[in-house]
């Protein structure tokens, strides 16, 4: 219990130092729409080369060429050269056949390096990739991945920030574990909470349903959700996004 607190504790200086900064990260980038339905965009520096095009577009000679039965469809959004990988690296997003927006990184030989479910993802002149998007999950998930040896890893991080606010649907209780007995508070319906972190376990098409939670006046707690409550059951903005 020692060392999780300060971390925690860290977790969430650092989200209140970050909501009261300017929303345009990274401005080192150019940014282009790929998307407009999901308003996915993608940001890049230098290596990159954008093309932004569907691929039903391309030559049926070119290996990224896609018909309406292809395995691989979607917006060739770019080609990239990461640092330490021989060959250059094909970026795509697709939208999916039921609303499941993602953006996937493909190598030599249509080879898939890693995909991610979100409607941002950013690529800098180092190799990092961050993305971004309520896609696939229970909120905003924003993540850092590394490309090492034509694989798309994650830098996983203690918790993912959530910061949604809002007054939840019915009685809650928050606990002073992740399990067991032992209650920090119960909370009326209308009650003004406010989502701080999730666990930072969970993979994409799978819901949440732990998270660190922060009365209205201060006290703070985890909330242990139901299948139930993935759809808004206990605050409207946190229920899960995808089949």
């Amino acid at each position: 219990m020692k060392t999780v607190f300060p971390t925690i504790l860290l977790c969430l200086a650092l989200a209140g130092a970050a909501s009261g900064q300017d929303k345009s990260y990274f401005p080192q980038m150019t940014k282009v729409l790929v998307d407009t339905s999901f308003h996915a965009v993608f940001g890049y520096e230098k290596g990159v080369k954008v093309l932004n095009i569907s691929c039903q577009t391309l030559d049926p000679k070119d290996p990224f060429y896609c018909d309406s039965e292809a395995v691989v469809s979607g917006m060739i959004v770019a080609k990239y050269k990461a640092p330490g990988i021989k060959d250059s690296l094909t970026i795509l997003f697709d939208t999916g056949m039921s609303d499941d927006p993602e953006f996937s990184i493909y190598g030599k030989d249509q080879k898939l390096v890693g995909h991610v479910s979100c409607v941002e993802m950013y690529i800098n002149a180092s190799g990092l990739v961050y993305t971004a998007g309520h896609a696939n999950n229970m909120f905003n998930r924003r993540r850092k991945f590394q490309i090492q040896k034509d694989t798309l890893l994650e830098i996983k991080q203690p918790y993912y920030y959530v910061g949604i606010k809002g007054p939840i649907q019915k009685d809650v209780t928050l606990y002073k574990n992740k399990t067991g007995p032992e209650t920090v508070a119960q909370l009326p319906k209308g009650y003004e909470v406010e989502v701080l972190l999730a666990e930072s376990s969970n993979k994409d098409y799978e819901a949440d349903l732990l998270f660190l939670v922060r009365t209205d006046f201060g006290l703070v707690g985890w909330l242990r959700l139901e299948n139930e409550d993935m759809f808004g059951g206990v605050l409207t903005e946190l229920f899960f996004m995808g089949d």
